[in-house]
């Protein structure tokens, strides 16, 4: 990865748009994958965390670079994009929810049904089984190969 999040190495001031389009959006994607790796090796609330980062500086890149590149195979692949992006939104949007339960609970001392802990518990562990479905579906998908190949 890179040294700063925004910065990119690979570019030089005399480069084409379309040029520095692809050398972009393969840096996000290898970013994103290599994240997805680490998730896939220690599933903790911070690597699902810096997945979604990931996810989001991949579509965010590929909103910017829409005209430079094959439209048909671009928007499909950023279409699966954007629905990995909602599904780690959803296991993380329950990660934040019992965090703040938990702050309410001990630093307010509002009162908070362990019955509600454990419906959030087995909602994330249902969303997040679907998230490693969802991902290992996409890293191994044609979509991805036909978006390595207009990029590189």
């Amino acid at each position: 990865m890179n040294k700063k999040k925004w910065e990119i190495k690979e570019l030089s001031p005399s480069e084409t748009l379309a040029g520095a389009s692809k050398k972009v959006l393969l840096v996000r994607l290898n970013d994103l994958l290599s994240s997805i790796k680490l998730y896939f090796e220690n599933e903790t609330e911070e690597k699902l965390h810096n997945t979604r980062i990931a996810v989001r500086r991949l579509r965010y890149s590929m909103e910017l670079f829409l005209e430079c590149l094959d439209r048909k195979k671009f928007l499909s692949f950023y279409d699966r994009v954007q629905y990995i992006q909602d599904l780690t939104g959803v296991v993380r949007d329950l990660d934040v929810l019992k965090q703040n339960m938990i702050i309410l609970s001990t630093e307010e001392k509002v009162k908070v049904s362990r019955v509600l802990f454990e419906k959030i518990d087995e909602k994330r562990k249902k969303m997040n089984d679907n998230l490693k479905l969802e991902l290992m579906k996409f890293i191994h998908s044609k979509r991805l190969k036909d978006f390595y190949k207009i990029i590189s």
